[in-house]
């Protein structure tokens, strides 16, 4: 699902704290599977947009060892270049 980015969206009057706080729950949200809720409005809507539009594997999904692994066979790769 893909939500166009409107530019009457703007910009939002918010603090950066509130910015990572919405980012940080949009981000829990979106790995318990949940939707964008559209009866949010300001920074909590425009997190859960950028959050939803995302293809990358988010760091919050896998585990700490899990990463560890990864980061050793790339470096490894790397190595052998």
């Amino acid at each position: 699902m893909c939500f166009a980015r409107k530019s009457w969206l703007g910009q939002f009057n918010a603090t950066r704290k509130e910015w990572r706080e919405a980012y940080r729950a949009a981000r829990v949200n979106a790995r318990m599977g949940k939707k964008p809720d559209p009866t949010n409005s300001g920074v909590v809507w425009k997190a859960e947009l950028i959050v939803s539009e995302r293809e990358q594997i988010d760091p919050l999904t896998m585990s700490g060892t899990s990463r560890l692994a990864a980061e050793q066979v790339i470096n490894e790769i790397l190595s052998e270049q």
